[in-house]
């Protein structure tokens, strides 16, 4: 069956405008998918990448012009500006990535709920209450995933994560790969349902 590689970011805008669009060609072609919950201040260093408060004023403003199309057009009441932008993400990708590792099968759910929090509720996801108030809402257990998300193990297995990223040129989020392809941003999703067709023709 086919592996798609998902690597993103909870504190990433275009992470979270992709992410159903994504799960939802995932579902409809019946592929498997890797989901990586990486570390962009790892990432960006070595690939040319800055945060958005370093960046010219001419692309902070088209930023947020194109955030505002985005979530228009995908009918997402996104806030280009949330209160607690920029996220840390550490804490939000470890819970996500505990999630997975206790075999929930509600990980990328989670992300999602994460995310809208961050980018709809105007939450600070980076706060311990925010995030057990998530997983409690989805009747997850979340003082075992809380406690589980800051062992070695998770931290392991982010690391992991972000030095597959490196390995395989990734420098944005999201990043999808299909086999050799890397196909970077939510708006390149059209180019991956393609793939997909192409590859799984009778």
């Amino acid at each position: 069956m086919i592996t798609i590689e998902y690597f993103m970011s909870p504190g990433s805008p275009w992470s979270f405008l992709g992410h159903k669009h994504f799960i939802e060609i995932v579902n409809r072609f019946n592929v498997n998918v890797n989901m990586y919950p990486v570390n962009y201040g790892e990432i960006f260093p070595l690939s040319g990448g800055v945060p958005v408060s370093k960046r010219p004023i001419q692309r902070q403003s088209i930023r947020l012009q194109e955030l505002k199309r985005w979530g228009d057009f995908l009918k997402i009441s996104l806030n280009p500006e949330p209160k607690f932008f920029p996220s840390k993400s550490l804490l939000p990708s470890l819970i996500i990535i505990a999630s997975q590792l206790k075999k929930t099968n509600q990980a990328f759910d989670l992300a999602n709920n994460i995310m809208s929090a961050l980018w709809v509720e105007n939450l600070n996801i980076d706060d311990e209450d925010t995030l057990i108030n998530i997983l409690k809402k989805m009747d997850l257990d979340a003082d075992e995933i809380l406690n589980y998300a800051k062992t070695k193990e998770c931290e392991d297995a982010m690391k992991s994560g972000t030095r597959l990223a490196i390995e395989k040129g990734v420098f944005g989020a999201p990043t999808y790969i299909v086999n050799d392809q890397i196909y970077w941003g939510q708006d390149r999703l059209d180019f991956v349902e393609r793939h997909l067709s192409s590859l799984l023709k009778p």
